[in-house]
């Protein structure tokens, strides 16, 4: 079931990022502040999303598991919880590497949809 759960998790939280970049006003700010990287082909791109999101839907299983926590709601403030981690890198980009402001806070605002709803439905499994 862990399998099933970490799998349903990582494809949710994919979609949920799609659907964010995909809005209008959100496509604008990151088109507008954000260089994509040159020769990396978008498949490599999404690519890297999906694996991203396999890695943390495996972090919050292993933690949830570890921890006893069971149950939908745990699991989605376990990921909310987590959301400290990308804030703290996102602010180094912002004060460190000159990210843009607006960029970084979508890019935040998807780790909290992803995490949460990772930490959710892996939550439901246990």
């Amino acid at each position: 079931m862990i399998v099933l759960a970490i799998s349903l998790a990582t494809v949710a939280s994919f979609i949920a990022s799609a659907v964010l970049y995909a809005m209008p006003p959100v496509a604008a700010v990151i088109s507008r502040t954000s260089t994509p990287r040159p020769g990396l082909p978008m498949a490599a791109q999404m690519a890297s999303v999906v694996l991203r999101s396999l890695i943390v839907s495996c972090l919050v299983a292993g933690l949830m598991l570890a921890a006893g926590w069971h149950g939908a709601g745990s699991g989605a403030l376990l990921g909310l919880s987590l959301c400290a981690l990308p804030l703290v890198l996102l602010m180094g980009g912002v004060v460190h590497e000159n990210t843009a402001l607006p960029a970084a806070g979508i890019h935040l605002l998807d780790w909290i949809l992803k995490l949460t709803i990772i930490g959710a439905i892996v939550g439901s499994f246990l």
